[in-house]
């Protein structure tokens, strides 16, 4: 397969749970509310309004959590531990998501990676709320325990993946994905098209399907590359714009049934 990989790098969010509320700021219960940015684009200052300076930014489908709200703007945690500040407009609200842990007992971190300390632990069988994601780890609510756990040992509930079908998710696993497109066949002898995504097939196996939220459509695991090793994809674009638009993301696919 003759391919484009287009790769501008773009950061998913890790949250953090702190709350600074003054003058009209609503608290909202910030182990509970998490939100997707919609804008390509958004944002993030130092005050809720425009008139302040700009700290950060975030980007299209990056998960944030939302620790207050401020006349029309969210205080949210996102990044490497950062808060700031930006228009509610551009932040879709999630609903809550549960899992299950399926390790004998498994450690709670303050950060998403092992170089974190250990805050508590969490054993098999407990249900979790689940606030955030990064980079194959999620962040975690259970009893009075807030904290960073590994993926591989959670196993996330079934959900419907839209309000428009019937599909139902086996499983979610946490990727890097990347965007590319060109001409060529597929690693099973396709033609690639929007739809089409290559994997590393020892992780998704050829003719899987799986739904991307970000985009709202679901994709077959149809071809792979070189560079497309473990929790990894490339999924085909129509055009370089598109293949631009995308860049690189974080994202939590929804595997199918």
């Amino acid at each position: 397969m003759i391919k484009k990989a287009i790769k501008t790098i773009t950061l998913s969010a890790a949250m953090i749970t702190m709350m600074s509320v003054f003058g009209h700021t609503t608290k909202v219960d910030a182990a509970n509310i998490t939100g997707t940015v919609t804008a390509t684009s958004l944002n993030v200052r130092s005050g809720a309004s425009t008139s302040y300076s700009i700290v950060g930014k975030v980007t299209k489908g990056e998960e944030v959590e939302i620790l207050s709200s401020n006349n029309g703007w969210y205080k949210i945690g996102y990044g490497d531990n950062k808060t700031g500040w930006s228009c509610d407009d551009y932040i879709s609200k999630n609903k809550t998501k549960t899992g299950t842990v399926t390790a004998t007992s498994l450690n709670v971190r303050s950060g998403a990676s092992t170089s974190y300390s250990i805050v508590g632990k969490v054993t098999k069988g407990k249900e979790v709320e689940i606030l955030s994601s990064s980079n194959g780890w999620y962040k975690i609510k259970c009893s009075d325990i807030t904290g960073w756990v590994s993926g591989d040992y959670i196993s996330t509930s079934t959900e419907k993946v839209s309000e428009n079908t019937s599909f139902e998710v086996a499983k979610t696993l946490d990727v890097k994905a990347y965007a590319y497109t060109g001409d060529g066949i597929t690693a099973t002898g396709t033609v690639p098209k929007y739809g089409t995504i290559a994997v590393d097939p020892s992780v998704i196996p050829y003719g899987t399907k799986v739904y991307i939220k970000e985009l709202d459509k679901v994709f077959t695991a149809e071809d792979c590359g070189g560079a497309i090793k473990g929790n990894t994809i490339d999924i085909f674009m129509t055009s370089e714009a598109a293949c631009n638009n995308w860049g690189v993301k974080y994202i939590t696919l929804q595997i199918l049934k």
